[in-house]
This record gives structure tokens, sequence and C-alpha cells, in this order.
């Protein structure tokens, strides 16, 4: 019977999409850029931090990863706007406070952003800049906290869900359970992402000091961070 479970759920799947189609589907989306934009800048930085590099080689990949994070911030005109909408879709009349602090930190960082971005491009006198990335960054982080609260209860409830369909007696082979396990893989991974993400704002917040200072660590934090969106992003797209 699970044999005849396993050959119905396969039949059942639609054929894989064609690669090409897909990629372009991809590209079409202002995070799938971004976020290709975010694997070549941190793992510039990695490379960067890995070893010394001939004082040319070394000039030519700081001036690409430098570019990169300004290219990074022009995708986030606007992006303060997806935050609002949430915060208005959310039921009853104010949101529970760790929902708050996800999506008001991060509307605010995106928000923010484009002032820094400004400023870095000489639209905006070069002073304010300190300012607005510190601002910036306390938002960021604030925005972070929320969301790992967030996703954790989430985890949690998904685990539990799992817990009472074998209880049931579904099977491992079940479709339920294995989607469900499937789901709960992709909130642990968004929870590392978060986590990572966080790091490197609290990095920023305190000035990069101690172990939050060391440029392999901040990279391979960034890097392991794109990679993990990129996944996300291709699958639902």
């Amino acid at each position: 019977m699970a044999s005849e479970a396993r050959k119905a759920a396969a039949a059942a799947r639609p054929p894989p999409r064609d690669f090409l189609a897909h990629l372009e589907d991809y590209l079409a989306r202002r995070d799938g850029v971004d976020k290709l934009l975010k694997i070549s800048r941190y793992a510039a930085r990695l490379a960067l931090a890995a070893g010394p590099l001939p004082p040319p080689a070394s000039a030519r990949l700081k001036s690409f990863e430098s570019s990169l994070g300004l290219s990074r911030k022009a995708f986030r005109l606007g992006k303060f706007v997806q935050d609002v909408n949430a915060l208005r879709a959310h039921p009853g009349p104010l949101p529970p406070p760790f929902v708050l602090l996800a999506y008001g930190g991060e509307g605010v960082y995106y928000f923010i952003e484009q002032f820094v971005w400004l400023a870095k491009a000489g639209l905006l006198p070069a002073h304010l800049l300190p300012r607005l990335q510190r601002l910036s960054a306390w938002a960021e982080l604030l925005g972070y906290v929320g969301s790992i609260t967030i996703k954790l209860e989430e985890v949690t409830k998904m685990e539990s869900s799992i817990k009472m369909r074998l209880a049931e007696g579904c099977g491992e082979e079940n479709e339920a359970v294995r989607t469900m396990r499937g789901k709960l893989l992709l909130k642990r991974l968004s929870v590392v992402q978060d986590v990572a993400d966080a790091f490197m704002a609290l990095g920023d917040v305190t000035n990069g000091k101690g172990l939050l200072g060391s440029s392999t660590l901040t990279a391979s934090a960034g890097l392991l961070s794109a990679l993990i969106s990129t996944h996300k992003n291709w699958n639902s797209c």
C-alpha cells in the first residue's frame, strides 16, 4: 500500500519546469536579482578576508564589493511599502507586539536605506551618512528580533502538527506529513537566515567590536543568508 501511495504521489507531481523559463521568472523579481548581488558581494568579502591577495587584485575586488553594496541599495527603493501593507492587512486594531516589531522595524530599515543610498550616491550631504546608517542598523536589528521570535513560534506549532499527524497513524511516507516536513525545513532555514542577518546588523550597531568585527565571520554570515534566501526565492517563483 505504501508503495502504491508513493507511485500515486509521484504521478500527481507536476513535471519539472524548464530551467531557462524558471530563471527568467526568478530574475524578473526584485529579490531575485538582489540576492544574486548579495552572493557576489559576500563572496568577494570572504575572498578578501581569507588571505592576502596581490595589491592590484585586492584593490579591484574591494572596488567590486563596494560597487555591489551601492547597487543593492537601489533595489530597496520603495520596499518599505510591503511592510506597511503587511501591518495594514493584519486583523485587529493593533498587531501583536512582535509582529509590530518585525514589520515595523524592517519597514523603517528599508525607508531609511533609501536615504543611505542617496547619501552614498552623492545626492545628500555625506555628513548625514553615519547617523543614517546607525538608525538603519538599529531598525534592522529590532526587525530581526521580532521576525526570529515569530518564526520560532511557527516552528513550534509546525512540529506539534507533525507529531499530531504521526500520533493519528500517518507514517513518514504520508504525503501530508512529507509536505509539512518540507515546510518545516524551509521555516528553520528562514530562522537561520534571520540569525545570520541579525549577527551582521548587531556588528553594525556595535561598530564591529570583538567577535562581531571578524571579517571572515561577517562575510560567511552574509553569504549563508544570501544562499538560503536565493533557495527560498527560487522555489517560490
